[in-house]
């Protein structure tokens, strides 16, 4: 009812899709097996997209200090949503990865066609490319990657994948959201304070945007 609510409002060519746990990564009823049902029946119902992430959850999130909004990245689940290089022996790298293969099978069993976007933990062109190959999504999102460089995709197309600045997952970015600061990146919030035109935070010690980027001539 709401997708229709929301197709029949806006104009054809718009774009209308849905966000959603490919698994919630607490105990419950709501399981893997049911994020793929949800999947083919939101494909069956004509929304253009598919996007999965996972966890993230305010049920398992840390008790927040007294005055503070609880924060659903802090506990079990939102390690799932935001892994760091602080982690298991599965690393912090595609832990969405299967949940989101079998939505995407579903969805392609029900004879759907809907694009199904993967994200979670992908910072490199190999990551990416693998995934695609393998048929676990059609389409890679990634977020820690593309703040902590934002041309990383320029550069990638212009053959300069050696330029690209990596994400560490350090989740310095998460923490700065947690006490509800400008979210910047630690590799680049401090370089190049003095520019005259450099957008600053109101304390003036981190820039808010990165640092401009351009191939060198050759």
């Amino acid at each position: 009812e709401v997708y229709r609510a929301v197709r029949d409002a806006v104009i054809q060519r718009f774009v209308v899709g849905c966000r959603f746990l490919a698994e919630e990564c607490i105990p419950g009823p709501t399981t893997a097996e049911d994020a793929a049902w949800f999947g083919a029946e939101f494909a069956w119902a004509g929304m253009d997209y598919l996007s999965l992430s996972r966890g993230g959850k305010f049920e398992d999130a840390k008790q927040p200090r007294v005055g503070w909004a609880r924060y659903p990245y802090t506990g079990p689940s939102g390690y799932e949503c935001m892994p760091t290089v602080r982690s298991d022996e599965r690393g912090p790298f595609g832990r969405n990865r299967e949940a989101t293969r079998a939505v995407r099978e579903a969805v392609r069993a029900a004879g759907c066609g809907t694009p199904v976007v993967l994200s979670g933990g992908i910072s490199t062109f190999e990551q990416a490319e693998e995934l695609l190959r393998a048929g676990v999504a059609d389409i890679i999102a990634s977020a820690r990657q593309s703040l902590a460089d934002p041309d990383w995709f320029r550069k990638l197309r212009l053959g300069l994948g050696q330029e690209v600045r990596r994400c560490v997952f350090t989740n310095y970015c998460e923490g700065l959201d947690q006490v509800h600061k400008p979210v910047t990146c630690k590799l680049w919030d401090h370089v190049g304070l003095d520019g005259g035109d450099v957008p600053l935070t109101a304390d003036g010690r981190r820039r808010l945007t990165a640092p401009a980027w351009e191939p060198a001539a050759r």
